[in-house]
């Protein structure tokens, strides 16, 4: 609770300091204009997360089961759209938590009209944690602020105790990927195992790149026993 008041009042500060204005045009008063927010491109297709071939709903393909621990990867943005890019760096290096709502809509809006979240029978949503000390330097987590914009939109239930980060590593920002698959390795924990066992798991976090980081707490998941855990995030880039 005292981590949310500071990381309000730190919000606050930098609004006096630095007053919002649109990231595309920088018009003032508002982070992302009408129309800068309608230029940004959302999908309009699924692909299995690992070979990257359409697949219904984001489904990890027959070929590519045995590769991976993701049953599927869900996400709406192409990461590499500049505003994207801005928005995202914004939230996570900024601190401007209230572009996650803005950003989020876009999201919910590619969920909806896929009708995607009605094929989840999701028991729990799980946000990729960070390490306490990033925790505490940010003040926020930026896939926790997500996960629970879409818990309450989809009434589903998030546990942000479950899975733990234990190991503080650099930001995967810039690595290669060969760098980043050795940067996450056996970096979470589960707390309390037993209650994830035969368990459908949903992990949000804001950006998918190489994916190794969302395979990694797949991986540990269904080592716990998870039946399946599917991904959702705001964004995918590039290998």
């Amino acid at each position: 609770m005292l981590l949310e008041e500071l990381s309000k009042i730190k919000e606050y500060l930098l609004s006096l300091m630095f007053p919002a204005q649109c990231l595309g045009c920088g018009q003032p008063n508002l982070y992302l204009c009408p129309g800068c927010l309608k230029s940004i491109l959302l999908i309009d297709y699924f692909v299995c997360p690992v070979c990257r071939h359409p697949s219904a709903n984001g489904q990890t393909c027959p070929d590519c089961r045995s590769k991976t621990n993701l049953d599927g990867l869900i996400y709406a943005l192409n990461y590499d759209q500049s505003l994207v890019r801005q928005a995202i760096h914004a939230i996570k290096y900024s601190f401007i938590q209230d572009l996650m709502p803005i950003v989020a809509e876009l999201l919910i809006k590619v969920l909806d009209q896929s009708h995607s979240h009605q094929d989840f029978s999701a028991d729990v949503i799980v946000p990729i944690p960070l390490h306490r000390r990033k925790l505490a330097q940010r003040g926020f987590n930026q896939a926790e602020l997500l996960a629970k914009i879409l818990g309450q939109k989809y009434s589903w239930s998030i546990n942000n105790k479950i899975l733990q980060k234990t190991k503080s590593t650099r930001s995967q920002t810039g690595l290669p990927r060969l760098k980043r698959l050795v940067n996450v390795k056996d970096i979470f924990s589960v707390k309390a195992p037993e209650s994830i066992k035969n368990k459908n798991i949903i992990l949000v976090d804001d950006v998918c790149t190489t994916g190794a980081t969302l395979e990694e707490a797949a991986k540990i998941l269904k080592q716990h026993g998870a039946a399946k855990v599917w991904a959702i995030t705001l964004a995918r880039g590039e290998r």
